[in-house]
Protein backbone atom coordinates (compact mmCIF):
# COMPACT_ATOMS: atom_id res chain seq x y z
CA UNK A 1 0.00 0.00 0.00
CA UNK A 2 1.69 3.20 -1.10
CA UNK A 3 2.06 6.30 1.59
CA UNK A 4 1.23 3.85 4.03
CA UNK A 5 -2.17 4.91 4.84
CA UNK A 6 -4.25 2.60 6.41
CA UNK A 7 -7.48 2.72 8.11
CA UNK A 8 -8.07 0.80 11.39
CA UNK A 9 -11.77 -0.95 11.01
CA UNK A 10 -13.72 -0.81 14.27
CA UNK A 11 -15.20 -4.07 15.50
CA UNK A 12 -18.82 -4.20 15.80
CA UNK A 13 -18.68 -5.48 19.58
CA UNK A 14 -17.39 -2.25 20.71
CA UNK A 15 -20.02 0.45 18.73
CA UNK A 16 -20.65 3.50 20.40
CA UNK A 17 -22.82 3.15 24.29
CA UNK A 18 -23.82 6.45 26.04
CA UNK A 19 -23.84 4.95 29.33
CA UNK A 20 -20.79 5.43 29.85
CA UNK A 21 -19.42 9.53 31.47
CA UNK A 22 -16.55 11.38 30.32
CA UNK A 23 -12.83 11.69 31.39
CA UNK A 24 -10.22 13.94 29.61
CA UNK A 25 -7.15 11.96 29.42
CA UNK A 26 -3.82 11.79 27.73
CA UNK A 27 -4.30 9.33 24.78
CA UNK A 28 -1.13 6.47 23.76
CA UNK A 29 -1.53 4.47 20.40
CA UNK A 30 1.46 2.04 20.56
CA UNK A 31 2.02 1.40 16.80
CA UNK A 32 4.14 -1.40 14.93
CA UNK A 33 5.69 -0.27 11.25
CA UNK A 34 6.73 -2.96 9.43
CA UNK A 35 8.19 -2.77 5.44
CA UNK A 36 6.94 -4.91 2.81
CA UNK A 37 8.94 -7.73 3.98
CA UNK A 38 8.12 -7.77 7.56
CA UNK A 39 10.97 -5.98 8.71
CA UNK A 40 10.60 -3.42 11.58
CA UNK A 41 10.69 -0.01 10.37
CA UNK A 42 12.83 2.27 13.07
CA UNK A 43 13.98 5.64 11.94
CA UNK A 44 10.47 7.55 11.32
CA UNK A 45 10.17 10.83 13.27
CA UNK A 46 6.83 12.63 14.31
CA UNK A 47 6.62 14.60 10.79
CA UNK A 48 6.28 11.20 9.23
CA UNK A 49 3.35 10.43 11.47
CA UNK A 50 -0.60 11.24 11.20
CA UNK A 51 -3.12 10.14 13.40
CA UNK A 52 -7.05 11.16 12.75
CA UNK A 53 -9.18 11.13 16.15
CA UNK A 54 -13.08 10.63 14.80
CA UNK A 55 -11.67 11.88 11.32
CA UNK A 56 -9.95 14.96 13.17
CA UNK A 57 -6.11 15.43 12.55
CA UNK A 58 -4.42 15.64 16.58
CA UNK A 59 -1.09 17.15 17.33
CA UNK A 60 0.87 14.17 18.38
CA UNK A 61 4.38 13.34 19.93
CA UNK A 62 5.93 10.50 19.35
CA UNK A 63 8.35 8.02 21.09
CA UNK A 64 10.81 5.52 20.37
CA UNK A 65 13.52 3.18 22.08
CA UNK A 66 15.70 5.67 21.11
CA UNK A 67 13.94 8.82 22.63
CA UNK A 68 13.07 7.32 25.46
CA UNK A 69 9.15 5.06 26.30
CA UNK A 70 7.42 3.90 29.40
CA UNK A 71 8.60 0.50 31.07
CA UNK A 72 6.43 -2.52 30.42
CA UNK A 73 4.30 -3.54 32.57
CA UNK A 74 3.04 -7.13 31.80
CA UNK A 75 0.26 -9.54 32.78
CA UNK A 76 1.03 -13.21 31.36
CA UNK A 77 -2.17 -15.01 32.27
CA UNK A 78 -2.07 -18.96 31.07
CA UNK A 79 -4.78 -21.29 30.39
CA UNK A 80 -4.39 -24.06 33.17
CA UNK A 81 -7.13 -26.52 32.49
CA UNK A 82 -6.44 -30.13 32.75
CA UNK A 83 -6.99 -30.43 28.67
CA UNK A 84 -4.07 -28.05 28.23
CA UNK A 85 -0.72 -30.38 30.36
CA UNK A 86 1.15 -31.07 27.29
CA UNK A 87 1.05 -27.29 26.89
CA UNK A 88 1.66 -26.53 30.35
CA UNK A 89 4.88 -28.71 29.84
CA UNK A 90 5.76 -26.31 27.78
CA UNK A 91 4.87 -23.54 29.04
CA UNK A 92 6.94 -23.91 32.54
CA UNK A 93 10.17 -23.89 30.64
CA UNK A 94 10.01 -19.98 29.47
CA UNK A 95 10.01 -17.97 32.51
CA UNK A 96 13.68 -16.93 32.05
CA UNK A 97 12.97 -15.37 28.62
CA UNK A 98 10.44 -13.04 29.56
CA UNK A 99 12.32 -9.94 31.72
CA UNK A 100 15.69 -9.95 29.37
CA UNK A 101 13.59 -10.52 26.03
CA UNK A 102 10.22 -8.89 26.54
CA UNK A 103 9.80 -6.32 29.86
CA UNK A 104 13.84 -5.53 29.97
CA UNK A 105 15.47 -4.57 32.60
CA UNK A 106 12.94 -1.25 33.69
CA UNK A 107 10.18 -3.26 33.30
CA UNK A 108 7.94 -5.80 35.49
CA UNK A 109 5.84 -8.95 34.84
CA UNK A 110 3.42 -10.71 36.48
CA UNK A 111 2.19 -14.14 36.57
CA UNK A 112 -1.59 -15.49 36.33
CA UNK A 113 -3.54 -19.00 35.47
CA UNK A 114 -7.11 -19.86 34.88
CA UNK A 115 -8.98 -22.84 34.91
CA UNK A 116 -12.73 -22.76 36.59
CA UNK A 117 -10.99 -20.03 39.07
CA UNK A 118 -8.22 -17.33 38.46
CA UNK A 119 -4.98 -17.63 40.69
CA UNK A 120 -2.15 -15.00 40.92
CA UNK A 121 1.13 -16.85 41.06
CA UNK A 122 3.27 -13.87 41.21
CA UNK A 123 2.23 -10.23 41.02
CA UNK A 124 4.90 -7.32 38.98
CA UNK A 125 7.99 -7.87 39.60
CA UNK A 126 11.99 -7.66 38.29
CA UNK A 127 12.75 -10.63 40.04
CA UNK A 128 13.95 -12.96 37.23
CA UNK A 129 14.32 -15.96 39.78
CA UNK A 130 10.66 -15.37 41.26
CA UNK A 131 9.51 -14.84 37.94
CA UNK A 132 10.90 -18.14 36.97
CA UNK A 133 9.69 -20.11 40.07
CA UNK A 134 6.41 -18.82 39.37
CA UNK A 135 5.78 -20.29 36.17
CA UNK A 136 7.43 -23.83 37.54
CA UNK A 137 4.51 -23.82 39.89
CA UNK A 138 2.01 -23.93 37.14
CA UNK A 139 -0.24 -26.82 37.88
CA UNK A 140 -3.36 -28.00 35.71
CA UNK A 141 -6.85 -27.54 36.82
CA UNK A 142 -10.27 -28.40 36.43
CA UNK A 143 -10.54 -30.34 32.98
CA UNK A 144 -12.44 -28.39 30.60
CA UNK A 145 -13.01 -25.00 32.41
CA UNK A 146 -11.27 -21.77 31.17
CA UNK A 147 -12.51 -18.43 32.44
CA UNK A 148 -10.45 -16.75 29.84
CA UNK A 149 -12.06 -13.72 29.88
CA UNK A 150 -12.51 -13.74 33.70
CA UNK A 151 -8.67 -13.45 33.68
CA UNK A 152 -8.43 -10.88 31.68
CA UNK A 153 -10.89 -8.67 33.37
CA UNK A 154 -9.05 -9.21 36.65
CA UNK A 155 -5.43 -8.84 34.81
CA UNK A 156 -6.29 -5.20 33.33
CA UNK A 157 -7.68 -4.12 36.70
CA UNK A 158 -4.57 -4.53 37.91
CA UNK A 159 -2.32 -3.21 35.22
CA UNK A 160 -4.38 -0.14 36.04
CA UNK A 161 -2.27 0.20 39.31
CA UNK A 162 1.18 0.60 37.34
CA UNK A 163 0.67 4.47 36.02
CA UNK A 164 3.17 6.23 33.21
CA UNK A 165 3.54 2.46 31.94
CA UNK A 166 2.72 0.55 29.21
CA UNK A 167 1.02 -2.24 29.97
CA UNK A 168 0.56 -5.41 28.27
CA UNK A 169 -1.19 -8.54 28.06
CA UNK A 170 -0.33 -11.82 26.76
CA UNK A 171 -2.53 -14.60 27.03
CA UNK A 172 -1.31 -18.01 26.51
CA UNK A 173 -4.55 -20.27 25.88
CA UNK A 174 -6.93 -21.52 23.37
CA UNK A 175 -8.54 -19.36 21.44
CA UNK A 176 -11.97 -19.33 23.05
CA UNK A 177 -13.42 -18.85 26.31
CA UNK A 178 -14.66 -21.24 28.48
CA UNK A 179 -17.39 -20.26 31.08
CA UNK A 180 -16.12 -16.91 32.12
CA UNK A 181 -19.04 -14.36 33.69
CA UNK A 182 -17.62 -11.56 32.55
CA UNK A 183 -18.71 -10.75 28.43
CA UNK A 184 -16.37 -10.12 25.37
CA UNK A 185 -17.94 -6.38 24.99
CA UNK A 186 -16.94 -5.66 28.59
CA UNK A 187 -13.48 -6.47 28.76
CA UNK A 188 -12.74 -5.04 25.43
CA UNK A 189 -14.14 -1.71 26.73
CA UNK A 190 -12.09 -1.95 29.70
CA UNK A 191 -8.63 -2.90 27.51
CA UNK A 192 -9.21 0.32 25.95
CA UNK A 193 -10.22 2.61 28.63
CA UNK A 194 -6.71 1.43 30.46
CA UNK A 195 -4.62 1.59 27.13
CA UNK A 196 -3.84 -2.39 27.36
CA UNK A 197 -2.64 -4.08 24.32
CA UNK A 198 -2.81 -7.43 24.01
CA UNK A 199 -1.28 -10.40 22.38
CA UNK A 200 -2.33 -13.95 22.59
CA UNK A 201 0.21 -17.28 21.93
CA UNK A 202 -2.64 -19.75 20.83
CA UNK A 203 -2.71 -23.24 20.43
CA UNK A 204 -5.18 -26.04 19.54
CA UNK A 205 -5.60 -28.28 21.98
CA UNK A 206 -5.68 -31.78 20.01
CA UNK A 207 -2.44 -30.39 17.86
CA UNK A 208 -0.75 -29.66 20.93
CA UNK A 209 -1.36 -33.10 22.64
CA UNK A 210 0.51 -35.02 19.76
CA UNK A 211 3.94 -32.95 20.28
CA UNK A 212 3.76 -34.17 24.14
CA UNK A 213 4.34 -37.37 25.91
CA UNK A 214 1.96 -36.00 28.65
CA UNK A 215 -1.51 -37.97 29.18
CA UNK A 216 -4.02 -35.90 28.65
CA UNK A 217 -7.72 -37.31 29.84
CA UNK A 218 -10.29 -36.76 32.60
CA UNK A 219 -9.24 -37.49 36.03
CA UNK A 220 -9.32 -41.76 36.99
CA UNK A 221 -11.83 -41.98 39.52
CA UNK A 222 -10.92 -43.39 42.59
CA UNK A 223 -9.57 -47.27 42.83
CA UNK A 224 -12.84 -50.22 43.58
CA UNK A 225 -13.41 -53.43 43.22
CA UNK A 226 -14.45 -54.61 40.09
CA UNK A 227 -17.82 -56.60 39.95
CA UNK A 228 -17.56 -59.57 37.19
CA UNK A 229 -19.04 -57.33 34.83
CA UNK A 230 -15.97 -54.95 34.92
CA UNK A 231 -13.65 -57.39 35.17
CA UNK A 232 -14.56 -59.18 31.92
CA UNK A 233 -16.07 -56.26 30.27
CA UNK A 234 -19.23 -57.84 29.27
CA UNK A 235 -23.12 -56.74 30.25
CA UNK A 236 -23.36 -60.27 32.15
CA UNK A 237 -20.39 -60.90 33.65
CA UNK A 238 -19.38 -64.21 31.92
CA UNK A 239 -16.75 -64.64 28.61
CA UNK A 240 -17.12 -62.25 25.84
CA UNK A 241 -18.59 -64.57 22.89
CA UNK A 242 -20.42 -63.23 20.04
CA UNK A 243 -24.16 -63.10 21.76
CA UNK A 244 -22.44 -61.46 24.94
CA UNK A 245 -20.18 -58.64 22.86
CA UNK A 246 -18.19 -56.73 25.13
CA UNK A 247 -19.10 -53.05 26.74
CA UNK A 248 -18.51 -49.70 25.18
CA UNK A 249 -16.27 -48.21 28.15
CA UNK A 250 -17.76 -45.18 30.09
CA UNK A 251 -15.16 -42.76 28.76
CA UNK A 252 -15.05 -43.99 25.04
CA UNK A 253 -18.67 -42.58 25.57
CA UNK A 254 -17.87 -39.68 27.37
CA UNK A 255 -15.39 -38.63 24.99
CA UNK A 256 -17.89 -39.07 21.93
CA UNK A 257 -20.15 -36.69 23.82
CA UNK A 258 -16.74 -34.26 24.91
CA UNK A 259 -15.98 -34.70 20.90
CA UNK A 260 -19.37 -33.35 19.69
CA UNK A 261 -19.15 -30.32 22.18
CA UNK A 262 -15.58 -29.37 20.58
CA UNK A 263 -16.78 -29.13 17.25
CA UNK A 264 -20.34 -27.21 18.65
CA UNK A 265 -17.40 -25.05 20.44
CA UNK A 266 -15.50 -24.07 17.15
CA UNK A 267 -18.52 -21.72 16.01
CA UNK A 268 -18.19 -19.62 19.00
CA UNK A 269 -16.49 -16.16 18.60
CA UNK A 270 -12.42 -16.38 18.45
CA UNK A 271 -12.14 -14.43 21.74
CA UNK A 272 -8.22 -13.90 21.24
CA UNK A 273 -8.51 -12.79 17.94
CA UNK A 274 -10.97 -9.96 19.15
CA UNK A 275 -9.25 -9.09 21.91
CA UNK A 276 -5.71 -8.65 20.54
CA UNK A 277 -7.35 -6.80 17.12
CA UNK A 278 -9.07 -4.36 18.96
CA UNK A 279 -6.38 -3.18 21.10
CA UNK A 280 -3.67 -2.88 18.60
CA UNK A 281 -1.93 -6.98 19.72
CA UNK A 282 -1.40 -9.67 17.69
CA UNK A 283 -1.47 -13.67 18.12
CA UNK A 284 1.43 -15.73 17.54
CA UNK A 285 -0.81 -19.36 16.96
CA UNK A 286 1.81 -22.36 18.06
CA UNK A 287 1.95 -25.90 18.71
CA UNK A 288 5.75 -27.16 20.06
CA UNK A 289 8.04 -25.69 22.06
CA UNK A 290 9.90 -23.97 20.03
CA UNK A 291 6.69 -22.28 18.47
CA UNK A 292 5.92 -21.11 21.98
CA UNK A 293 9.19 -19.73 22.57
CA UNK A 294 9.52 -18.17 19.19
CA UNK A 295 6.19 -16.08 20.03
CA UNK A 296 7.84 -14.73 23.38
CA UNK A 297 10.55 -13.41 21.16
CA UNK A 298 8.23 -12.15 18.24
CA UNK A 299 6.92 -10.27 21.22
CA UNK A 300 9.87 -8.83 22.51
CA UNK A 301 11.09 -7.67 19.19
CA UNK A 302 7.52 -6.34 18.46
CA UNK A 303 7.19 -4.30 21.95
CA UNK A 304 10.96 -3.08 21.72
CA UNK A 305 10.67 -1.75 18.07
CA UNK A 306 7.49 0.42 18.35
CA UNK A 307 6.53 4.18 18.43
CA UNK A 308 4.76 5.29 21.09
CA UNK A 309 2.01 8.12 19.37
CA UNK A 310 0.25 9.96 22.04
CA UNK A 311 -2.42 12.86 21.86
CA UNK A 312 -4.56 14.58 23.77
CA UNK A 313 -8.30 14.79 22.16
CA UNK A 314 -10.50 17.80 21.82
CA UNK A 315 -13.78 15.78 21.36
CA UNK A 316 -13.77 13.88 25.30
CA UNK A 317 -17.94 13.32 24.21
CA UNK A 318 -18.37 9.69 26.13
CA UNK A 319 -18.12 6.18 24.28
CA UNK A 320 -16.08 4.78 21.63
CA UNK A 321 -13.60 7.29 19.08
CA UNK A 322 -12.44 5.86 15.90
CA UNK A 323 -8.74 6.09 15.29
CA UNK A 324 -6.69 5.70 11.86
CA UNK A 325 -3.47 6.25 11.45
CA UNK A 326 -1.14 7.23 8.91
CA UNK A 327 2.66 7.23 7.40
CA UNK A 328 2.99 9.98 4.49
CA UNK A 329 7.04 9.49 4.27
CA UNK A 330 6.90 7.85 0.64
CA UNK A 331 7.24 3.99 0.77
CA UNK A 332 5.30 0.79 1.15
CA UNK A 333 4.84 0.27 5.19
CA UNK A 334 2.17 -2.00 7.36
CA UNK A 335 0.68 -0.33 9.80
CA UNK A 336 -0.70 -1.54 13.25
CA UNK A 337 -2.35 -0.36 15.99
CA UNK A 338 -5.39 0.29 18.53
CA UNK A 339 -8.43 1.12 16.01
CA UNK A 340 -9.84 3.30 18.63
CA UNK A 341 -10.53 4.64 22.24
CA UNK A 342 -13.02 4.69 25.24
CA UNK A 343 -13.61 8.03 26.71
CA UNK A 344 -15.24 6.95 30.23
CA UNK A 345 -15.73 8.32 33.36
CA UNK A 346 -13.55 8.80 36.09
Amino acid sequence: MRFGAVLLVVLPLVAQDSRFGVRSRLVVVPVTVTDAKGRSVDDLEVSDFVVLDGGRERKIAVDTIATGVAPIALVIAVQSSGISIPVLEKVRKIGAMILPLVTGERGCAALVTFDEDVEWLQDCTKDADALERAFRLIQPGKYRKAVMLDAVDEAIARLRGHPNSRRVLLLISESRDRGSKATLEAVTIAAESADVSMYAATYSVAKTAFTSKAQVGEPPPPPHAQTPSEALGTPSGTPQTKLNPKDIPKEQKADLGAGIRELLRLHKTNDTEALSTVTGGAAFPFARQKGLEDAIKKLGVELHSQYSLSFVPEDSAPGYHKLEVRVVRPGEFRIRARPGYWSTAE
